[in-house]
């Protein structure tokens, strides 16, 4: 890579996947959604940079405001570790949409096999 030419990493600094933005779909509501760098466990960005485990209290974001909390997440991986936009719908609460959904769903929802090791056990699910 030549000065010129610095590369397609030096041209996009965001990270942008699994919500349908890395196809230009910039529209419709989003959250950042991470994994907590201390135990995996999913996370999502709040009002004022905080993070939280409950969807409910994330901080839902629309266009370039979206881009921009993204890069600050993405600057400070202390606590949330590989961020990303995630497409969500608000109707009745927030929750995943678009092409995410089932992907997001079980990422919350913790391992697909073996409840009894994963989050559901401590939910009291299996």
């Amino acid at each position: 890579m030549s000065a010129e030419n610095p590369g397609p990493r030096a041209q996009s600094p965001a990270k942008i996947a699994a919500g349908g933005v890395k196809k230009a779909r910039l529209d419709g509501e989003k959250v950042i959604t991470a994994n907590r760098l201390t135990d995996g466990v999913v996370i999502y960005r709040a009002e004022g940079g905080a993070w939280t485990e409950d969807l409910s209290a994330a901080q839902v974001l629309e266009g370039e405001e979206a881009i921009g909390a993204l890069a600050a997440a993405q600057a400070d991986e202390s606590t949330g570790v590989g961020p990303y936009l995630m497409d969500v719908e608000t109707e009745e609460g927030i929750h995943p949409s678009g092409r995410g959904r089932i992907r997001e769903e079980i990422r919350e929802a913790g391992p697909t096999i073996h409840p009894q090791f994963g989050r559901q056990a401590e939910r009291g699910a299996a």
